[in-house]
């Protein structure tokens, strides 16, 4: 695993929410009682509070463990982005908004971080050179 200029920040970033990911859905499965206030009644599709909350945690999990492993970041990171906007549009402000507000940020720099520096350096060199050389002519 190499990671140059701003790799380890994205590592730090990529696990962390990984883990805050993995944790809330194991959470949500172990203790279905206490996250159960956070699912509205009526839900969509016609299923009953209990069934989204386990899906919901599934969910989390399955995000969480692509994070952490970097198996399709920016999907994952895409998932967890329109995740985090589906509980602000169903649960609107409450207690835990603020975790949320810091989750989404966290997620769509995930999903819009660039897939390499060393790519992006290349070019840079490389344009350099073309300069120089119009610039002779």
């Amino acid at each position: 695993m190499k990671y140059g200029r701003y790799g380890w920040p994205y590592l730090f970033l990529r696990v962390g929410l990984g883990l805050t990911f993995l944790f809330i859905g194991v959470d949500i499965l172990r203790h279905p009682t206490v996250w159960i206030g956070y699912v509205p009644r009526e839900t969509m599709l016609g299923l009953d509070s209990e069934t989204m909350l386990r899906i919901g945690g599934f969910f989390d999990m399955i995000v969480g463990t692509l994070l952490i492993i970097k198996a399709w970041p920016r999907v994952a990171g895409a998932l967890a982005t329109l995740h985090l906007i589906g509980i602000f549009s169903l649960n609107g402000i409450d207690g835990v908004l603020a975790r949320n507000i810091g989750l989404l940020g966290a997620a769509i720099a995930v999903l819009v971080w660039p897939n390499s520096y060393r790519r992006r350096r290349w070019w840079w060199s490389k344009r350099r050179r073309w300069r120089g050389t119009e610039d002779e002519v």
